[in-house]
């Protein structure tokens, strides 16, 4: 949360038309800025945050910047919609909350200075390399227990940027990391199951008064809805019809969407994990998201 903070307070250096991206893990991994940059010649400006909803990014935008760009903004299914009880979820608007508060921390602004200088250059930050515990670990590789459901970190499959940009370093070949990736996922969204989602009637109201003051600057706000697959997408077909919640959004708020089953290339892109692209996969999603943006280029 510390990156993520530190990331959201360099956005008020940035040009007031910088395209701004919001959403959950999805984007951090769909979106190639090197393909956005090539074609169209500016960097977006990811604030994407794993498992997190999209709105409070959103309302943050609207209320506490004076940008006018592009707004790319995620529709994830249970995660835009998951209950605000919810950890994963508590954590953003707990972040924006607080954010004018936290522009004054020195703790949580010198995180930025630290993390950079020290865990990049300092091998000895490195538990893979430095801690027996992380090495047998990785090569005894137990297999979970009978109904185990754990959350854990999955190592050594993700190149994350200061750009906050994830690129997956490896094709997930490997069982054992999938078999990582399928728990972690199948853990939340069990975990979510024991909520009721936010209201959707609420979200619109507060989305469209977000939006409206985005336009009112020049601004606008583009919906994205990103590949999914194996039990991801059958759950939250289930749980979140398209009809039902991506239909209406965009009816009620106006915004243009691009959702990728309506568009023939990116609907048969398969992320091997269920929910996130791989990095040749990301590239032609970016390329289309962009016609989509700027369609008379």
């Amino acid at each position: 949360m510390s990156f993520w903070q530190n990331h959201r307070f360099r956005l008020d250096d940035q040009p007031a038309d910088t395209t701004v991206v919001f959403g959950a893990s999805r984007f951090t991994f769909g979106l190639d800025h090197n393909t956005w940059e090539q074609n169209t010649g500016k960097r977006p400006y990811n604030l994407g945050l794993h498992g997190a909803s999209s709105l409070p990014m959103l309302h943050d935008y609207a209320v506490n910047t004076e940008m006018n760009g592009i707004v790319l903004c995620a529709i994830s299914g249970g995660f835009t919609f998951a209950n605000e009880s919810i950890p994963f979820s508590e954590r953003i608007a707990k972040a924006v909350k607080d954010i004018n508060k936290n522009r004054y921390s020195f703790a949580l602004r010198s995180e930025d200075f630290t993390g950079r200088v020290l865990q990049a250059n300092f091998a000895v930050l490195n538990p893979y390399l430095y801690s027996p515990i992380e090495v047998l670990r990785e090569h005894l590789r137990f297999p979970p227990r009978k109904n185990e459901r754990a959350w854990f970190h999955v190592p050594f499959t993700v190149h994350h940027t200061e750009e906050n940009q994830d690129i997956y370093i490896d094709d997930l070949s490997d069982p054992y990391y999938m078999a990582q990736w399928d728990s972690m996922h199948q853990t939340v969204l069990t975990y979510m199951e024991r909520y009721d989602p936010r209201d959707l009637d609420d979200a619109i109201a507060q989305m469209k008064r977000d939006i409206s003051l985005i336009s009112q600057r020049g601004g606008e706000v583009i919906f994205v809805r990103f590949p999914v697959s194996r039990f991801f997408k059958e759950w939250e077909d289930r749980r979140f019809p398209r009809d039902k919640y991506w239909d209406i959004i965009i009816e009620e708020t106006g915004c243009r969407g691009f959702h990728y089953l309506d568009n023939t290339t990116t609907r048969d892109l398969f992320p091997p994990d269920g929910s996130h692209l791989m990095p040749h996969q990301a590239k032609v999603f970016t390329r289309e998201l962009v016609k989509f943006v700027y369609p008379e280029d």
